[in-house]
This record gives structure tokens, sequence and C-alpha cells, in this order.
């Protein structure tokens, strides 16, 4: 039973990282804050809006500034949590039943989850996010 269970629960998390094998991040050090990032995606997309803004939304906001001052700014804000800093966005952006925005929604710490070094990890993906965004831009 073992040796059916073990194969199939590794295949599942490798489709649900989208294809990055553990293998893979072991090598690439921007392909393991990505899968990190997986569990992000109960609030953030890449681009789409769920309960929080999509991640190249967060970088197109932050792009001129720069990179050292914004690692800084994003890892407080994952390891220890935000509040209000996208009520803007969650009000024009965010609409449920009733046709209400969502107010009390925040970004909670992350610190019980990830460590310091994948937090880092997860912010020099995002960053590679920002540069994508910047490259094709006029």
């Amino acid at each position: 039973m073992r040796k059916v269970i073990l194969p199939l629960l590794v295949s599942c998390v490798v489709a649900y990282a989208g294809g990055i094998s553990i293998e893979d991040t072991k090598k690439d050090p921007i392909l393991r804050g990505k899968f990190l990032a997986k569990h992000c995606a109960w609030c953030h997309d890449i681009e789409k809006n769920l309960l929080a803004p999509p991640f190249k939304v967060i970088m197109e906001r932050y792009k001129n500034v720069p990179d050292e001052v914004l690692k800084e700014q994003l890892f407080n804000s994952i390891k220890n949590g935000s509040e209000g800093k996208w009520a803007k966005w969650m009000k024009e952006n965010l609409r449920f039943k009733m046709g209400k925005p969502q107010r009390n929604l925040y970004m909670p710490a992350q610190k019980p989850f990830y460590t310091d070094e994948e937090i880092r990890l997860i912010i020099d993906w995002l960053l590679t996010l920002k540069k994508q965004k910047n490259s094709t831009s006029p």
C-alpha cells in the first residue's frame, strides 16, 4: 500500500506546483521561491484578482522602488503581515454579494509557516515578475 500512496502523493504535489519537481527546486532558487509561493495561492494569483492583489499588480505598484528597499518591505509584510496597504485596491476590485467591498481583509503574518530564508526565496521569485513587467514596457 505504501508503494502506491507515496508516488501518488509526490505526483499530486508536482501537479499542484505547476510541473515543478522537488529536484528542480533544489537546483534553482527562483523555482524554489515559486514553489513556496504556491501556498500564497489561497489569496494571490499571478494575474487574476482573488482575495488579494495579484502578484503582478503588487510588483507594478512598487516598480519604482529599488530592489533592495522593496526586498525589505516585502520581507516585513510577508513575515509580520500587513493591513490597510491595499484598502483602495480592495474597494475597487473586490465585490461580493450585495455589491459591497470586503473591508476587513488583511495579510496575515506568515512567520509561523515560512523561515526567513524561504521568505527571501519567495521575494526573489517575485522580483522576477517585476523584471518581466518592466522588460515588456516601452
